[in-house]
């Protein structure tokens, strides 16, 4: 009989209550939902702090968000689950029809988590890595997730409206009207919000239950004389590809 190892099951229910909640965790929360001692949880917890499988957060109390490492490891199974593996020739054909890099991201505890990218054969700028996390509110995709989230109400009270450049949105005010704007059109750009010299455009992805689960996007060089009207037809006839593939009837 195979023995099974106490410390390790543990550390796995930890992973996984922490990547099932749609809050923010704390030590004594992970301790009352597991039923364990406080201690040990805190020695399993500060471990994965350190091996990057969790990262904290302290707005006055501290709690535990999935890390960097867990989305890398989990990110070689993705490419097999139903979303990415429809996704992955759909945003291939996406970067080579506008040029850009194509990515998708899933919100997790308030922010954006990359999950799958494509780089055009030409690449101009840097751009984030899988498992690389940016702020909801001043990304196209993160506009576009918020815009039709079912929970948008918690999003919203989880922003930090701190000014990323010039051109970010800075209230709660006019984040809802770009979000009934986006509602309306079916999708989101980020002019030079994120970054000074970024342009993206954004377009929900939605589940077989009419939730939306991701999002797609481009991302480039901002340029005055850009007309991105082809471009927000392909990233929403992406977005529905990718929808319908997953059940989506809406």
């Amino acid at each position: 009989m195979v023995k099974i190892n106490r410390t390790t099951l543990r550390t796995i229910e930890i992973l996984e209550l922490i990547a099932s909640s749609e809050r923010e965790l704390t030590l004594s929360d992970i301790a009352k939902a597991l039923d364990m001692p406080k201690t040990s949880a805190f020695d399993i917890l500060e471990t994965l702090v350190f091996a990057n499988m969790l990262y904290t957060k302290e707005n006055g109390i501290k709690t535990y968000q999935i890390g960097v490492k867990a989305y890398a490891i989990g990110s070689n199974y993705s490419k097999t689950s139903l979303l990415l593996n429809a996704s992955e020739p759909i945003i291939k054909e996406l970067a080579a029809q506008t040029r850009l890099t194509i990515l998708i991201a899933k919100e997790t505890s308030g922010e954006i988590v990359f999950t799958l990218k494509q780089e055009p054969e030409k690449k101009i700028i840097a751009t984030p890595n899988i498992g690389d996390r940016l702020l909801i509110h001043t990304t196209s995709i993160g506009k576009s997730i918020l815009a039709f989230s079912h929970k948008q109400e918690r999003l919203l009270e989880q922003i930090d409206f701190a000014a990323q450049t010039d051109m970010s949105i800075t209230s709660k005010a006019d984040l809802m009207r770009e979000v009934e704007k986006i509602k309306a059109q079916g999708y989101a750009v980020s002019n030079r919000e994120n970054e000074s010299y970024t342009f993206s455009i954004g377009a929900p992805i939605f589940d077989h239950r009419g939730y939306v689960t991701a999002a797609i996007g481009t991302l480039g060089l901002y340029e005055a004389s850009y007309d991105p009207s082809q471009h927000i037809k392909l990233v929403k006839a992406a977005a529905n590809r990718i929808s319908s593939l997953q059940g989506y009837k809406g």
